[in-house]
């Protein structure tokens, strides 16, 4: 299996980020991840970073499709996930909207797959165009790469997830049967990556990730692993780069409220699968999407009344698109259909 998939764990850093005995070494953490900088226009509108909302946090998580994350060539790999995540730490709740890797979207001023994005432009454009596409001021990221969830997962002793399909991976002698079990770290990742057994596909899986964040929240807010942190932060050292400063998550911290799966609401982007010019393509439904992204993220929208312009945009050309397949699906017919009057003719 080629592709690789990309765990997030970020959410395990603002849960422990209180815990003043290795403040430490978050803060060394933060200082050697933290290396790219939004500066000037580069994000477009409300740039500037600055908490829109009390005691919460909302940052783009992107996991990327490489086993290297060191070096220039970081900022090349395409993104094998996308999820936008908010915390309040006051509450406690945990809002999570996935984002299927093939939406088709505007990027660089053309209509492409998102996680084309990071291929093309890196963070700076994988940050614009899911500002863009959403239309939601979003400044802080958080970069995770595949080698998070087997290594997290092993350092906690395993996770426990309800399985809810067969799972076979011949190539790595993994066979997960549905239910509930424990799962080593080389299991969850397989168990995350995999999408053959869904009658809806790369939804499925979307779907699968979601279930191993909520299996490692749960093990995470557990007060036998507090002492597992040091560990955790050295897979994190190796694996994560963000722009959130420690500060922030310091600040937050001490204002932490029961923070656990069972307050975590996730939702994937509504829509549906696509072939276009016989490539797939996850067509996000407009309408369905803007109320879905005001319930959960209101408070960061950028235009509340006008909207995004990029929404009509991604319409038309979509609209347009199918028009034109229609259309060139009846001038092909009417052309057969020309050509077997004309073979009745020459036969009469």
């Amino acid at each position: 299996m080629k592709k690789k998939f990309i765990i997030t764990f970020i959410i395990s850093l603002v849960l422990f980020g209180g815990i003043f005995w290795v403040a430490n070494r978050i803060l060394d953490v933060m200082e050697l991840t933290s290396k790219v900088e939004f500066v000037g226009n580069d994000l477009g509108e409300g740039n500037n970073i600055e908490q829109r909302v009390e005691n919460e946090l909302l940052f783009l998580v992107l996991g990327l499709d490489s086993d290297d994350f060191s070096g220039a060539t970081t900022e090349q790999n395409r993104t094998d996930t996308m999820i936008l995540a908010k915390v309040n730490f006051e509450t406690g709740k945990i809002d999570m909207l996935s984002i299927p890797r093939d939406s088709r979207v505007m990027v660089n001023g053309k209509l492409d797959k998102i996680n084309h994005a990071h291929h093309y432009g890196g963070l700076k454009m994988a940050m614009k165009t899911t500002r863009d596409f959403l239309n939601l001021d979003i400044d802080y990221y958080v970069r995770v790469n595949f080698f998070s969830v087997k290594d997290i997962v092993d350092v906690l002793g395993g996770i426990e997830v309800d399985v809810p399909v067969q799972v076979d991976v011949a190539e790595d002698n993994i066979h997960l049967k549905p239910g509930k079990q424990i799962l080593n770290g080389k299991q969850a990742l397989q168990f995350a990556r995999f999408r053959a057994g869904y009658t809806e596909g790369d939804l499925g899986r979307v779907k699968s990730q979601q279930l191993i964040i909520k299996a490692l929240i749960k093990e995470l807010t557990k007060a036998k692993n507090i002492a597992k942190l040091p560990e955790i932060l050295e897979v994190v050292k190796k694996t994560v780069n963000t722009n959130i400063p420690f500060s922030t998550i310091a600040k937050l911290s001490l204002k932490v409220k029961n923070l656990g799966e069972d307050k975590m609401h996730t939702e994937i982007v509504p829509g549906e699968a696509e072939y276009i010019h016989n490539t797939s393509y996850y067509i996000p439904n407009r309408t369905k999407l803007n109320a879905l992204v005001k319930e959960m993220f209101g408070e960061y929208l950028i235009n509340k009344q006008n909207g995004n312009s990029q929404v009509d945009t991604e319409n038309n050309n979509n609209k347009n698109n199918n028009k034109n397949n229609n259309t060139n699906n009846n001038n092909s017919n009417t052309n057969k259909n020309n050509k077997n009057n004309n073979n009745n003719n020459n036969n009469r």
